[in-house]
């Protein structure tokens, strides 16, 4: 998939969507822990093999609805950093080079950017390329 490059203007729009996208992701990806984590005893066969056959199809009805959530984000220019944090980089562009602006769930606005090789903990605030 291409990269989208967005301003920090663009990315800023895109908060209030991004983050309820990303609830949605949350909520999915507890969802299918949960289900990965029952275990449940059979008195026979047949009761095994509905009762897998039922949990299976779950699971792939909420792995398919998680994947359309991050190519959704994905296609408004979101690399997804960290599902369990809520942390997303937007490609964006400063000086003729690739950085990423940077967004963490509960974040009002975007207040930090980072190189493309580096990561959240060496996250700047976006003062520094906004206002040089």
């Amino acid at each position: 998939m291409k990269k989208r490059y967005v301003t920090l203007e663009e990315a800023e729009k895109s908060i209030p969507e991004v983050g309820e996208t990303l609830k949605k992701i949350i909520q999915l990806s507890e969802s299918i822990s949960i289900l990965q984590s029952i275990e449940i005893s059979y008195d026979n066969e047949y009761d095994e093999l509905f009762a897998e056959t039922k949990t299976n199809k779950e699971f792939h009805k909420l792995s398919a609805e998680l994947h359309k959530e991050l190519h959704k984000l994905i296609n408004m220019g979101c690399v997804v950093r960290d599902i369990n944090l809520g942390l997303v980089d937007f490609f964006s562009r400063f000086e003729g080079r690739d950085i990423f602006l940077s967004w963490e769930i509960g974040e009002e606005k975007i207040t930090h950017w980072h190189e493309l090789a580096e990561g959240f903990e060496m996250r700047k605030p976006i003062f520094e390329i906004y206002n040089e």
